[in-house]
């Protein structure tokens, strides 16, 4: 084993409000699906995990934790890096939208960029690469999520892996292949 800690964030809970297609498919289960063949992908690797905001594979019931809950999680675990997979989305939700792409988001602090932008540089060019999705590039905005700071890791990143409005990018995220790409 690699002496590493990844802390591996499913965004959401499948209780979330408004987290889903126009069609009623919850973000959570698309970043539970994510997160679960990322952590087998790290584990074949050697790597240890922790898992945040999900606790099986199913995520019909993961509850949604609160961001501050989640950001605790991954400090108590001393992780090195931390991925927050979720699924994008534009307008009000209630209808499908031509808004397209993957992107990879750190956060705007600028003490801990450096290596956050190295992570997140590989992971967008390595998502486009294996999806040949839109790349709407690396992001900086300031999400709990990609904090290092406040989570206390060397590197963070939330990567969002295509719109939930956008009808062609639902349905790849629905499917088995496309999440295990990712």
């Amino acid at each position: 084993m690699i002496h590493m800690l990844v802390a591996i964030d499913a965004g959401h809970g499948s209780n979330t409000a408004g987290k889903r297609t126009p069609d009623g498919y919850k973000e959570h289960w698309i970043n539970v699906r994510t997160a679960s063949y990322f952590n087998k992908a790290m584990k074949r690797c050697g790597i240890n995990t922790i898992k945040v905001g999900w606790n099986d594979d199913n995520a019909k019931d993961d509850i949604d934790i609160s961001l501050v809950s989640r950001q605790r999680v991954v400090k108590n675990s001393e992780a090195i890096l931390s991925i927050s997979f979720h699924a994008n989305a534009h307008g009000s939700g209630a209808e499908w939208t031509t808004a397209e792409g993957i992107e990879t988001i750190i956060h705007s602090d600028k003490l801990k960029a450096n290596d956050s932008l190295k992570l997140a540089n590989l992971v967008q060019a390595e998502l486009v690469k294996g999806t040949a999705q839109k790349n709407r590039g690396v992001k900086e905005m300031n999400l709990a999520m990609c904090n290092c700071i406040a989570m206390k890791t060397k590197a963070s990143v939330l990567i969002e892996i295509g719109f939930m409005t956008n009808k062609h990018e639902a349905d790849l995220m629905k499917s088995e292949a496309f999440c295990k790409e990712c």
